[in-house]
Order: structure tokens, then sequence, then C-alpha cells
């Protein structure tokens, strides 16, 4: 009998993929937290600290996240957030990921999801 594989695999594989990258991915409770940087936009040329839930992070790197947490201080046009997951002057905003094809490494879709999502802060 084999085990399957446990619901903390994807998050140690997501802390390791953003690793390779050269992020320096942290565990802040129950969410992973990153810099990036954004090419456009607001933000553009700027360290931006953003993170996902772990829960979220099961299905790693099969399944992207959804959410992408921010500081409060980050605002969009149009946007839908909550707090679950966050620590205090943090919110998440849903976000789709869009189709999610493995044609290149996952966490590189995924940190340009991220910086592309960031190009259109206000």
């Amino acid at each position: 009998m084999t085990a399957g594989s446990s619901p903390t695999d994807g998050v140690i594989r997501f802390i390791a993929d953003l690793e390779e990258e050269g992020h320096k991915p942290t565990r802040c409770g129950e969410a992973v937290r990153y810099t990036v940087v954004p090419a456009a936009g607001r933000y553009a040329g700027q360290e931006v600290e953003t993170g996902v839930s772990v829960s979220e992070l099961q299905g790693w790197p099969t399944v992207p996240p959804h959410w992408i947490h921010l500081v409060d201080e980050v605002n969009f046009a149009h946007t839908n957030t909550d707090t679950v997951d966050c620590e205090p002057g943090w919110r998440r905003h849903s976000r789709e990921a869009g189709p999610w094809a493995m044609t290149r490494k996952p966490i590189l879709i995924w940190i340009s999801h991220v910086r592309g999502i960031l190009g259109q802060a206000v």
C-alpha cells in the first residue's frame, strides 16, 4: 500500500518553487508570503509583498490558488475581497488565474499572473 500525497505537499512544493526562482517565501499564519516586482502600473519597479492561503496550495502545482493576499493599501478599481486566512492589515483579492497549462514551470506562470494583477492596481 502506498500513501497518497499529503495536503502539505503542495505548500512545500510552492515554497520550494518560489525559492528556486530566487524569491524568499515565508510562512505567516495561514499564508505563504513572498515579494514580486510588477513591470507596469502604480507599483512598477517596486517590491510588493503578496501571498496565498496555505489552504489553496493543496493542489499545487496542478491547481493554482484563486486568491491573492495583499496589504490593505493595495486597491483595484473592481475587486472582490475578504479577510479569510489574512493577518491584520491584509486582505485577499479574488483573481482567476485563467487557463492553467503546464507548458511552462507553474511557478513562472503564477508569478507572471501576480505581477500582471499588480499592474492593474490603482
